[in-house]
């Protein structure tokens, strides 16, 4: 997966384009505070009418190691992010995650005085689809990240660290907005994981990937739910378009349904709207499932649908 997508960007000319929302904060402890910052103390909790601040889990204080959140009030769209990772004080180790544990960098280390920045591009989103009309999500995904209206941010490892943080507004970045089910969303809880929300991780930040994937999901039901409409106010000509399913779409029975009748009916959907705004569409056969046979083979329980994708 990560040789397709860079063979699709090779050959793009990236120049990274801030704009007006730009946001600097200082979590040192010293009283001095860099010119532009926003100095963060531990009780600079989130709140709307503050618009920033530690989220969801206790503020560091410096006595222990857990994991924490910052959280900042933004608007739908791309930002770039610069954390400086490290202390003066001692040595650290962490990793990085956006949104619903969208992975950036992993078991960055850093030793005593060690500062390191670490940047990335990630993508915020809320249901709106405009003012009269919201993504029909699911119950479960209410408490979602990927869903609310700020950005939030997840310093976590073994001794997590963060000196600074600027975010930034950026808009001519190219971005992989990715369509799915499982295999592909972004999960919220340990231990489950899917290739969608690992594969920032092998990337850099002029690139962004837009997770709009949903446990559930076939081609059809995504559409229904508004979630590829969501997704087509957001692209711009340039941006890429991956899609996988069938996982969901298999199950489904009764007249005019199956894998060269209404998948493929689907799948066309998503293609056209792509097309139409310049936007190109990449098309992903199902993740195999693990099924084996008594031998220790892998059946192959997709049936026609690799072939309807293809």
């Amino acid at each position: 997966m990560r040789q397709l997508i860079a063979l699709i960007i090779l050959g793009l000319s990236i120049t990274l384009n801030v704009g007006a929302q730009s946001y600097k904060f200082d979590f040192t402890s010293g009283k001095k505070t860099k010119d532009g910052y926003i100095k963060i103390t531990s009780a600079d909790r989130y709140a709307n009418a503050k618009g920033y601040g530690y989220d969801l889990s206790p503020s560091p204080d410096g006595k222990n190691h857990a994991p924490f959140f910052f959280s900042v009030a933004v608007p739908d769209g791309n930002y770039h992010v610069t954390a400086i990772i490290g202390s003066k004080r001692s040595a650290g180790e962490t990793t990085l995650r956006g949104e619903s544990r969208r992975l950036f960098y992993e078991n960055v280390k850093t030793k005593k005085g060690e500062l390191l920045p670490c940047s990335f591009t990630i993508n915020k989103r809320d249901i709106h689809i405009s003012d009269k009309e919201d993504v029909r999500i699911k119950p479960r995904e209410r408490s979602k990240l990927n869903w609310d209206d700020k950005l939030t941010l997840e310093f976590n490892g073994d001794t997590p660290q963060l000196t600074e943080l600027i975010i930034e507004r950026i808009e001519n970045v190219p971005t992989v907005f990715l369509c799915g089910n499982s295999t592909v969303v972004d999960q919220d809880n340990e231990p489950w994981a899917s290739w969608g929300q690992m594969v920032p991780r092998f990337f850099t930040d002029s690139i962004c990937f837009a997770n709009y994937a949903e446990s559930g999901e076939s081609a059809n039901t995504f559409i229904a739910a508004g979630r590829l409409k969501k997704a087509l106010t957001q692209m711009k000509s340039g941006d890429y378009i991956f899609m996988e399913f069938g996982h969901n779409d298999q199950k489904q029975k009764g007249p005019g349904k199956g894998a060269f009748y209404s998948f493929m009916t689907s799948l066309k959907i998503f293609v056209d709207e792509a097309r139409a705004r310049g936007v190109h569409p990449v098309l992903v056969t199902p993740t195999q499932r693990r099924s084996f046979d008594e031998n220790g083979k892998i059946k192959d329980t997709h049936l026609d649908f690799p072939d309807a994708v293809r």
